[in-house]
């Protein structure tokens, strides 16, 4: 039987991720391929190059920072120049902000048709794939999920995942602008087939996750 294409995509700081690895844990033979951390692993690399001489084609700039994309223990890993990348690093909220407004800003074109390679390299699996653009990058996918949830329930939810490292205010205007930004820039695309799922009055990723499986 011939493997499905889950696509996750959504608000910001929905729970998309975490959905995610719910979904590989209750889905037979699936890994999970986390297409945003291509962009986060770009910039955590800018953040160590001093070089001004570089490229403006996103995915010559990730070859020339030696940012690697690999999928271990049935997750996506990023490893710059061999060294790899703890998910609290690529995940951060300085991070993230940057990533967004990097994305909307350059030609995609050459990252979505490496996306589209990866996912085609692990055709024997069941793949879930979460990021921006996904209508773009594969829209052959089984299922298109598109997550929902209310802005303050998201700033509670990533203000408990920092630790309190960050105030409230500070997350709710991140989540705030990065949301704006990926409308503006048509990230969220959306196709007839597209399923919303609002997610707010759940009180785990698991229980997300199973209600999602009844959908597909």
């Amino acid at each position: 039987m011939e493997n499905i294409v889950i696509g996750i995509e959504g608000d910001v700081a929905s729970g998309k991720t975490t959905i995610c690895k719910e979904l590989i844990n209750i889905i037979p033979n699936s890994i999970f391929i986390d297409a945003g951390s291509i962009y986060r692993g770009i910039m955590q690399a800018l953040k160590q190059c001093n070089n001004k001489n570089l490229p403006n084609d996103p995915y010559e700039l990730m070859k020339k920072l030696q940012v690697e994309f690999k999928i271990e223990n049935r997750a996506t890993t990023i490893y710059i120049a061999g060294n790899k990348i703890p998910d609290e690093e690529i995940h951060s909220v300085s991070n993230a902000e940057k990533v967004s407004k990097f994305a909307r800003n350059v030609n995609n074109e050459n990252l979505y048709k490496f996306a589209r390679e990866i996912i085609k390299s692990f055709k024997e699996y069941n793949i879930i794939i979460s990021g921006r653009g996904l209508q773009y990058i594969y829209p052959e996918m089984t299922t298109h999920i598109f997550i929902k949830c209310d802005l303050e329930e998201r700033v509670s939810r990533r203000y408990n995942q920092y630790g309190q490292k960050y105030s409230k205010d500070e997350i709710r205007k991140t989540i705030i602008e990065r949301d704006q930004l990926h409308e503006q820039s048509g990230f969220n695309k959306q196709g007839k087939n597209t399923i919303i799922v609002d997610v707010t009055n759940y009180k785990t990723a698991s229980e997300a996750a199973n209600h999602i499986l009844t959908l597909i």
